[in-house]
């Protein structure tokens, strides 16, 4: 079965460019340009992964991204090659990946076969990690803190399981680069990791500010532990 493609953009050349392309890669599209059209749209007609502008008319693409993230919908925003924020914007709602304009096909056709094989393939049966009162399901891709379920996309999932495996050590940027995105050398690709870890601290802390399980070890990196048990 084909994996679908949903393009949201309200331009009529990338819309068409974007269509042909991704067909010929063996995908199926389907392309909007209004904001206001793709949750309608998804109720129907559910896609592997969703291309959006940010500049929509009806409803930007930093108001859309949200929804689809609670859909289980992987998103790749696209943003004006001189808007640094609204990379950053988009990432904070939920957003898998960015492309710039002007961008590269060859690059959109690898970031896209990327999101969908981290998003989309399952892994084998596996155990769950347990550090202090976090526990890291394997198998079924679970989070919960205190028992309770934490609501993760797929990448901030693959952030704490990271993590996770390596447990009260501390992981670089540079590591959590490769691991997740497959890239090591992304000029935004640091910033990219920092809004990431933000996003995945709210969920998983009772006070972010003053984190228990994931903690910043200036120098070092991210590391995922204990700091109640482990009196750091």
């Amino acid at each position: 079965m084909k994996r679908r493609i949903l393009i949201v953009d309200d331009e009529p050349d990338i819309l068409d460019v974007l269509a042909f392309v991704l067909e010929d890669a063996g995908y199926e599209t389907m392309t909007v340009a209004r904001g206001d059209e793709v949750l309608p749209l998804v109720n129907h007609w559910v896609p592997d992964l969703v291309i959006l502008d940010i500049g929509l008319p009806g409803l930007s693409g930093l108001e859309v991204c949200p929804a689809l993230v609670d859909l289980d919908i992987p998103v790749l925003v696209l943003s004006s090659h001189d808007r640094d924020d609204q990379i950053v914007e988009g990432l904070e709602v939920g957003a898998e990946d960015y492309v710039s304009k002007p961008f590269n096909l060859k690059e959109l056709l690898l970031r896209i076969e990327k999101i969908i094989r981290r998003t989309k393939t399952a892994e084998p049966s596996l155990p769950t990690i347990t550090i202090g009162d976090l526990q890291v399901d394997l198998r079924t891709h679970m989070v919960r803190v205190e028992g309770e379920a934490v609501n993760l996309t797929p990448t901030e999932y693959k952030i704490v399981e990271v993590l996770a495996k390596h447990a009260h050590t501390p992981v670089s940027s540079g590591f959590l680069l490769k691991e997740i995105w497959n890239s090591e050398d992304w000029l935004q690709g640091p910033e990219m990791v920092k809004v990431n870890i933000s996003r995945v601290r709210k969920k998983l802390e009772k006070d972010p500010a003053n984190p228990r399980y994931l903690l910043n070890r200036w120098g070092y990196g991210y590391l995922l532990t204990d700091a109640m048990l482990d009196g750091i």
